[in-house]
């Protein structure tokens, strides 16, 4: 009796505690709930952030490569760049790309604008007065960092859905060439003029302050000299989003821009040879150039000068006998160029019957290889096709195309570097080969064509094929594998078999296409504003 007593006095003591219990663990999951929410919600913002972040990088992007495809001169819609350093007088010295959402007005250069260059006066440009400069880079630019709107040209962005409220969301991008001590004082050359012009050498992968290279103030004046190099275009992108995702960053690009050897036929090399003249009655080589009148491609004509080249150019006297000496004399009268004699093969040598040196970039195997490495980390088509059944190490066989190759047309010119042999169809823009360039007398071509490396070319069959620009021809490395480069140019080879109308007209439209016909990122950065 007592025992049981105690048992409901216990019992008593004990009630409500699952209530407790299940009112503890409520809360628990609660708290456990709530915070998961919490997170959930928070993770959800980041995200949200993040992605806004991302959008306005990628925006950003965008409008860089924009400005970069609008630079080349068969572009759709070619910007005109800026020919001198950003200055008040020269309208068209800064030039600004404008991509709205719906009817929004963006001023760049109009402090107050939504969109306001509050970078500019973080650049230094000694041709622009009025401007304060502001070293400080974590401070975005006020007033007195205006671009004046007297160098300012605008141009409206061809992006998708531009003006409308699906626009892509970089507002503008801006081009100016690059100074010496343009992004905030830090020279590319501090022993070098602060107000030269910086040009990038493609030969040797570097920025140049082109003072550095002798009595030029401007990188195209270099680049007419023979000079590998060409003007350096900084390139400043600004992306806002609704939610005010800011990115600014910037490209430095440059161009590769060549002067190619004046001829219809250009034979580097000390004893230039031509084991087998063109038996064609019509056959011709002519130096007279063509221009605008024989040049029907999609970019604008680059040059028409000069107005007369050599039919054949080579080295030495050496070459010049034995070219003539292979042309049958009842044909040379076909090959007719500057100077008035024909056939008009011309010794251009530049170290007075030395290695068989043409002049500037075309002088020796260092620099000639150096202009095919570069031309060939720009290409469209890239082709490795072995050297005589030799192919570089880790390639085991030849790229398609290899056999038969048309690349290039005249609306949309391209660049194809060929590592070794080629088996030439036809095409237009650039080619490159460093093997032997293989042709029949149907193949056609209107452009460069560099035959570097091997320095041979070779033509069979009959038909009417022709190469309308300039043919340059030059012995760089060894015959025999691992084919290293020679100290001084060997001896280039121009072999043609058959007979129809076929020729070479040297054109100096043509000849040029390669120059701004793409821009290659040297440099980019984002600013952190």
């Amino acid at each position: 009796m007592h025992k049981r007593e105690m048992d409901k006095k216990i019992r008593k003591k004990e009630s409500g505690m699952a209530l407790l219990i299940v009112l503890l663990a409520l809360f628990l999951v609660s708290a456990i709930g709530m915070g998961m929410i919490y997170m959930s919600t928070t993770e959800t913002s980041i995200n949200a952030n993040y992605r806004d972040t991302q959008q306005a990088f990628f925006a950003m992007r965008a409008g860089l490569e924009e400005a970069r495809d609008r630079m080349r001169t068969n572009a759709p819609s070619p910007v005109t760049l800026p020919t001198v350093l950003p200055t008040n007088s020269v309208a068209g010295s800064v030039v600004y790309i404008t991509n709205p959402t719906g009817s929004e007005t963006i001023a760049p250069q109009t402090y107050g604008n939504a969109y306001y260059d509050d970078e500019f006066c973080h650049e230094t440009f000694s041709t622009m007065t009025g401007l304060s400069v502001m070293a400080n880079i974590a401070t975005p630019c006020d007033s007195g960092g205006a671009v004046p709107a007297t160098a300012v040209t605008t141009v409206a962005s061809i992006a998708p859905y531009t003006g409308t409220s699906s626009a892509l969301k970089y507002k503008w991008v801006r081009i100016t060439m690059k100074q010496n001590n343009t992004i905030y004082n830090a020279s590319v050359n501090s022993s070098a003029s602060a107000s030269g012009q910086v040009c990038w050498d493609a030969g040797n992968s570097r920025e140049v302050v082109v003072t550095t290279l002798g009595a030029y103030t401007t990188c195209a004046q270099a680049q007419n000299a023979g000079l590998l190099v060409a003007p350096v275009y900084i390139i400043t992108s600004l992306a806002i989003t609704p939610q005010q995702s800011r990115r600014i960053g910037q490209y430095e690009v440059a161009a590769i821009d060549i002067t190619p050897p004046p001829a219809g036929l250009a034979m580097a090399g000390a004893g230039a040879v031509v084991p087998s003249a063109p038996s064609s009655n019509n056959f011709f080589i002519n130096g007279n150039n063509s221009g605008t009148a024989g040049y029907a491609g999609g970019p604008a004509c680059h040059t028409t000068t000069p107005g007369t080249a050599p039919a054949i150019a080579t080295g030495s006297s050496t070459g010049v006998t034995n070219i003539v000496s292979a042309i049958p004399n009842n044909r040379q009268g076909n090959y007719t160029g500057s100077g008035g004699t024909t056939p008009n093969v011309i010794d251009e040598g530049t170290d007075a019957g030395g290695t068989g040196a043409l002049g500037g970039l075309w002088s020796n195997p260092q620099q000639l290889n150096n202009l095919v490495a570069a031309l060939a980390n720009g290409a469209d088509n890239q082709l490795t096709c072995g050297i005589g059944g030799v192919f570089p190490t880790g390639v085991s066989s030849a790229s398609p195309g290899c056999s038969t190759g048309s690349y290039g047309t005249d609306a949309a010119p391209q660049i194809t570097y060929v590592n070794g042999d080629y088996n030439l169809t036809g095409g237009s823009g650039v080619l490159i080969v460093t093997g032997t360039l293989s042709a029949t007398g149907l193949s056609s071509f209107n452009g460069l064509v560099l035959v570097i490396g091997q320095g041979i070319f070779s033509e069979s069959g009959g038909g009417n094929g022709q190469f309308n620009g300039s043919l340059f021809i030059a012995n760089t490395n060894s015959h025999t594998s691992p084919f290293t480069q020679l100290s001084s140019l060997g001896p280039s080879s121009f072999s043609w078999n058959g007979g129809g109308t076929n020729g070479i007209q040297y054109n100096s439209c043509w000849a040029n296409l390669e120059n701004d016909l793409h821009y290659q990122v040297v440099s980019s950065r984002e600013e952190m504003y």
